[in-house]
């Protein structure tokens, strides 16, 4: 695995199949593609979206793994600070592959508010399709680059991708699971680029704009997280 300097996957193939989009540059600035974690991500950001990446993105780290990061607030913002050790694995198994993630948030302030995210770009194909519990989205039909977010039954409900090469599901457990904790799927997709976003965000009940909102961790309190992306190889009979 390959990653930035602050910590961004760049890549994450099975066998020839991009399963994750390759991180760019996109035209006029900025980049897409890659994974990455968000964090504190409960910032506010002008319209089409209601979040931001916060400040873990843009944090240097050592490119050895685990990756560990020390988030302070900035001046304007009240959040505390807050250390975060975040460690990556993958197994390759025939035809499938899997990636987990494991990120361990430590409030080193008297409190620390956080609403963290993880953030992977899934390439797609024509026809692609995402299942949230009951609920179908056909990748097609959602709007351009604007944020819709779907709320998950409960913290632990997988989400599935299916696209024309390749089935991906992803699980994100959550440690402690204290009462009123609500995992939400942030999703959007840019369809010129080809690639759909699906993040997880993590915090309680869902405020007025239907997004989670912060958790407070005391000072030393911590929260564990663990994401898993599993991705299997459609076979097709010849």
């Amino acid at each position: 695995m390959k990653f930035t300097d602050t910590g961004t996957l760049v890549n994450w193939q099975l066998d020839d199949i991009h399963i994750i989009q390759p991180l760019h540059d996109k035209a006029g600035g900025g980049s897409r593609g890659g994974v990455y974690l968000c964090i504190p991500n409960f910032e506010e950001l002008s319209p089409p979206f209601a979040l931001k990446h916060g400040e873990y993105r843009i944090t240097p780290c050592e490119t050895d793994l685990p990756h560990q990061k020390n988030l302070t607030a900035p001046d304007e913002t009240n959040w505390g600070s807050v250390e975060v050790i975040t460690d990556w694995q993958e197994q390759t198994e025939a035809n499938s592959k899997t990636l987990t993630v494991s990120t361990r948030i430590r409030a080193v302030s008297e409190t620390a508010l956080v609403r963290p995210g993880f953030h992977p770009y899934f390439s797609i194909s024509p026809n692609s399709f995402i299942d949230i519990a009951d609920t179908h989205i056909e990748v097609s039909a959602l709007p351009h680059d604007s944020l819709r977010v779907h709320h998950a039954n409960s913290p632990a409900a997988p989400i599935k991708l299916s696209t024309a090469d390749y089935v991906v599901t992803m699980t994100c457990d959550i440690s402690p699971l204290s009462a009123g904790l609500a995992l939400a799927f942030g999703i959007w997709s840019d369809k010129k680029a080809e690639y759909v976003c699906i993040e997880p965000i993590i915090g309680k009940q869902p405020g007025p704009d239907g997004l989670p909102m912060p958790l407070t961790l005391q000072q030393d309190e911590e929260l564990v997280m663990v994401f898993t992306i599993r991705a299997e190889r459609l076979i097709f009979a010849s």
